[in-house]
């Protein structure tokens, strides 16, 4: 009885040997390799620092087209009615470094790291070189306007005085109230007609109000990629403050345009020194049905 037990175990341990001379040898992988960046291939970041209750305007030297935030702590804008001037402020207070990038039509690209400044001291950059002395200001690009200014301020004082005629557009926060009134076109312009009404007893200082298109699906505000509108005119755009239970009214007017589906038109209204922040969506489907407006032969724009 013996034998035979014998007879298979060594049977056993001859098979694992040929099973195991049978097995295809692992080739060792290339460990991965990295190849070192340049000095010459860098890009150095300017330092800025920006407070929440001071505006730091940045001057470059030609038309800025692309501005991207590496986080949400931050408010970049560029200026209205200027083509190469970015304001930039702190959306909360005390926030961890972050960065900006920012493209000029020049194909120039400038980078930042962000850090909060309680009180800054140096509120204005001119990157578009010496500004004499340290009063003087930064040359200005001013935005290009398709139609003669009177006839386009006449236009929107008219759109102004129109009934609503969008009951469902508007966005209500800590009693702030964003709303597109109406939409209108004429002589290839747009009108946006906007009321933010305070129903609160605290007044409400506008920072800026701006017009971006943006993807409908945003997977972090780091990807964002929006494209900002620059408008050719804005109806009472001097004031910028709404008292306590009182309403402004603004014409915004911009080029026409279209947008895809798949993307979506933000109105964003900024509190200046404070936290109310209202965003108003607007679809393209919105868009298609702005209403014609009749300008007379004698507003009408020549080109």
């Amino acid at each position: 009885m013996k034998k035979p037990l014998f007879s298979l175990a060594l049977f056993a341990l001859l098979s694992s040997a040929a099973v195991a001379q049978q097995k295809p040898a692992v080739t060792p992988q290339k460990p991965l390799t990295y190849l070192a960046i340049e000095s010459d291939h860098l890009i150095a970041s300017y330092h800025l620092g920006v407070g929440f209750l001071k505006t730091t305007h940045l001057i470059f030297p030609t038309a800025v087209t692309y501005v991207d935030l590496g986080s949400g702590s931050i408010i970049a804008d560029k200026a209205q009615g200027a083509e190469n001037i970015v304001k930039v402020k702190a959306n909360a207070a005390g926030f961890a470094q972050t960065n900006m990038t920012v493209l000029t039509s020049d194909g120039k690209l400038y980078s930042f790291l962000v850090d909060y400044e309680k009180d800054p001291k140096v509120i204005n950059i001119n990157f578009a070189g010496t500004a004499g002395n340290g009063a003087s200001g930064g040359a200005v690009a001013l935005a290009s306007r398709a139609a003669p200014r009177h006839s386009v301020e006449a236009t929107a004082a008219e759109v102004s005085s129109k009934k609503r005629t969008l009951r469902q557009r508007r966005m209500v926060k800590d009693a702030i109230v964003l709303g597109l009134q109406g939409l209108y076109t004429a002589d290839d312009l747009f009108y946006f007609q906007l009321a933010m009404r305070n129903k609160s007893n605290i007044g409400y200082d506008i920072d800026f109000l701006k017009f971006t298109v943006r993807d409908k699906k945003l997977v972090k505000r780091t990807a964002i990629q929006e494209s900002e509108l620059t408008p050719h005119y804005v109806y009472n755009g001097q004031f910028t403050s709404i008292p306590g239970t009182r309403q402004l009214e603004q014409v915004y007017v911009y080029p026409k345009f279209t947008i895809p589906d798949d993307k979506v038109l933000i109105v964003e209204l900024f509190e200046k020194g404070g936290g109310r922040h209202l965003a108003l969506k607007i679809t393209n489907q919105d868009i298609l049905r702005a209403r014609v407006l009749s300008v007379p032969p004698s507003t009408v724009a020549t080109r």
